[in-house]
């Protein structure tokens, strides 16, 4: 993973894209990686080292430096892809995933995105043969990337908006959205090939998922897993060890919370490695380098923050530079309560939108959290084929109503219960507020939590209603959003020209049945690795029996 910036046109300069990756210096260590290819177009990055650190600086090029590439991400299959490509003659000079990137674009041209397994990739690619500019991003949207035109009509790409948002010259900010490519101004969606599944099976389910597991620790380097003792990170963490020898997981809450009690008592009956983080924050002084950092005002987000940077500091302060999550497991599989509403054939409706909305607002906090401390996230639920055998199988087997109850997130459980202890693959969290035991809230529309009173003393009525005067496309209705985007503003990230809209939290998911909702959905209930429990709810309101 990496932090990239790339510039086509007559302000191409290295004074440019130095200020660019000057803004991202977080997302690698290694610094100022960057190169003229003409004098129109120049790329860099600022790279964080997993595969081949010593032959790895970007940017790649081929042998005859007319195809040149930057990226921020993993490819996982890069050994099946250099024995392909070797054997068509391609010379490799490292064992760098950018470097087989530039040779599957000279070989393939744009249907080089088939032969890619990765959840998480974003790439800028020049062809200067054909002076032409290749832009992909991941099919969820696990990193961002973002790009503007400036006065002179000089193209910029970047890995964060404020790499873009301090050029004078430059008014508007715009996102590639996940599953999109863009070649020479044109943007279309790209999509893998969708297999069919032959086996709906829980088993089939745990052996997609444990091969997907493996292909991301699939290194030398120690691994760590942020465990909330949930069945969705649980899993992973049951998976990972099994697959590496040098896993740690870490654990969220304080003394008395229940994420931590399952966790640990998790990783102490299996023997696994872990390390605790307690909750401690001070939100009016870190509130600001928040907002810079997640380079948003939206209060869903912003609130569940200060998990992700805690945790994310921790892993970095352990040396870890891989970290894996449980993210995705709720909107591929059906995990939130409001499913349990929906007709089986409106469920998997239902997954697609919910997943569709990621890119534009979870995996962005969970993206920039992790990498305000130069540390890699690794999605397994994003796999191709998981995704595929989520959207593949009967939305019946997600839902399981049977003898009034009614158990959400039904086949996921059933493969967690073939190797996890009951207490996991039935457990009915409290969402993350009260699971890790910090006080940030339930509800921002009613100013409750610690968040909800700093809002009321750092902000006032009449200057909410000038942001509502002077920026009513953005929809601001509370103190609390109000405070946000007083800092969203200061740091001119209202250049983002497309984060106008708002993400709906929709408590019932049935509307999908009355129409086709042309929203991005969120679910205020989550936990810190954005994991979704709030199947407690049903449980409090009888929709299902407990499961001990």
């Amino acid at each position: 993973m990496c932090g990239i910036a790339s510039i086509f046109g007559k302000n191409a300069t290295e004074d440019n894209i130095k200020f660019s990756l000057s803004k991202i210096s977080h997302r690698g260590h290694y610094q100022n990686e960057y190169e003229a290819v003409t004098d129109r177009a120049i790329l860099g990055a600022n790279r964080l080292a997993i595969q081949d650190i010593a032959q790895g600086q970007m940017p790649f090029s081929n042998e005859d430096k007319t195809t040149w590439a930057v990226q921020n991400g993993e490819i996982y299959n890069l050994d099946e892809i250099k024995v392909e490509l070797e054997g068509k003659g391609y010379k490799f000079q490292s064992n760098c995933d950018t470097e087989a990137l530039v040779h599957l674009y000279d070989e393939y041209g744009t249907e080089m995105l088939k032969k890619i397994d990765s959840e998480i990739f974003v790439f800028v690619i020049y062809d200067s043969i054909n002076d032409s500019v290749f832009a992909v991003r991941d099919r969820a949207g696990c990193h961002p990337l973002y790009y503007a035109y400036d006065e002179d009509d000089t193209l910029y790409f970047a890995s964060e908006i404020k790499q873009l948002s301090e050029f004078d010259s430059i008014k508007e900010i715009r996102e590639l959205e996940a599953g999109h490519q863009f070649i020479d101004g044109d943007i279309f969606e790209w999509e893998k090939t969708k297999r069919k599944i032959s086996d709906s099976t829980p088993e089939h389910l745990l052996e997609v998922l444990e091969t997907s597991v493996k292909k991301r620790v699939n290194t030398e380097m120690p691994i760590g897993v942020f465990l909330s003792g949930g069945i969705d990170s649980s899993l992973i963490c049951y998976l990972a060890n099994k697959h590496h020898h040098d896993v740690t997981s870490i654990i969220l809450g304080d003394i008395s919370s229940s994420d931590r009690q399952f966790a640990v008592r998790f990783c102490k009956e299996h023997g696994y490695k872990y390390h605790i983080v307690e909750p401690s924050f001070d939100y009016e002084q870190e509130l600001e380098e928040h907002v810079r950092f997640l380079e948003t005002y939206e209060p869903l987000i912003i609130r569940q923050s200060f998990a992700n940077m805690a945790v994310s500091r921790v892993a970095s302060e352990l040396g870890l530079k891989i970290i894996l999550t449980g993210e995705g497991a709720d909107e591929l599989f059906a995990g939130y309560n409001e499913f349990s509403k929906l007709s089986a054939e409106s469920i998997n409706t239902g997954c697609k939108k919910l997943f569709e909305g990621l890119g534009k607002g979870h995996l962005m906090r969970v993206d920039k959290s992790a990498m305000r401390y130069t540390v890699e996230t690794r999605h397994p639920f994003f796999d191709d084929e998981v995704v595929n055998f989520a959207f593949s199988i009967d939305g019946a087997l997600k839902i399981d109503k049977k003898n009034h109850t009614i158990v959400t997130k039904y086949i996921l459980r059933q493969a967690a219960g073939l190797v996890l202890p009951k207490y996991i693959s039935h457990r009915y969290k409290e969402p993350f507020a009260n699971g890790a035991g910090i006080n940030i809230g339930f509800n921002f529309k009613t100013a409750d939590g610690v968040l909800g009173e700093l809002a009321n003393h750092k902000i006032s009525e009449d200057e909410l209603r000038t942001f509502q005067t002077e920026f009513p496309q953005y929809n601001l209705s509370t103190l609390e959003e109000a405070l946000y985007f007083k800092l969203y503003h200061q740091f001119k990230y209202t250049k983002f020209c497309e984060k106008t809209y708002r993400l709906t939290v929709k408590d019932c998911l049935h509307e999908i049945e009355k129409q086709n909702v042309k929203t991005n959905l969120v679910v205020a209930e989550f936990d810190y690795l954005g994991l979704y429990f709030p199947v407690y709810l049903a449980q409090e309101r009888g929709l299902f029996d407990q499961h001990n």
